[in-house]
């Protein structure tokens, strides 16, 4: 290849290129803690919290900003799953994050309160997968921005 990509653009240029990938979208509901319901279009393999970006606010899991941990261990994202249809199965690893927040295991070095046991639909926002259209999802808590604005004077 040439350091200017000539023969990509010349390829391109006369449609004998790769075909570019079609981006894959499915619909997922949520059903906000208001009761209201919205329809969010996400990309095939989003996370059910990656996809709640499409949301006035996204889904809250506790951390400043609405940002995840690092290793999606926190168990902050916790949604309520009303049709799986669309969703990835759980995995073993989700379901111990759940087990060891319930059991009040630590989490980066701290010590946590034991959470509630998660019922039969439980699920990580953060671990599950949108691979198809139907998925209905129960938001417990949004990210609220007005708490994360601060004081007037910038602290």
């Amino acid at each position: 290849m040439t350091p200017f990509g000539i023969r990509k653009r010349i390829k391109a240029a006369l449609g004998l290129g790769s075909p570019k990938a079609e981006i894959v979208r499915f619909p997922i509901t949520y059903v906000l803690p208001d009761g209201t319901e919205q329809v969010v279009q996400a990309e095939e393999r989003y996370t059910v919290l990656m996809a709640s970006q499409g949301l006035a606010s996204p889904i809250s899991t506790g951390r400043r900003a609405g940002g995840t941990c690092p290793d999606g261990y926190c168990d902050l994202c916790r949604v309520e799953v009303i049709d799986a249809r669309g969703l990835s199965e759980m995995t073993d690893y989700e379901q111990k994050v759940m087990a060891d927040h319930t059991a009040g295991m630590p989490h980066e070095g701290r010590p946590r309160a034991a959470a509630p046991a998660p019922g039969p639909n439980t699920r990580l926002a953060c671990h599950a997968r949108i691979i198809g259209p139907g998925a209905t999802v129960k938001v417990a808590a949004l990210v609220d921005f007005e708490a994360l604005r601060g004081e007037e004077d910038g602290w």
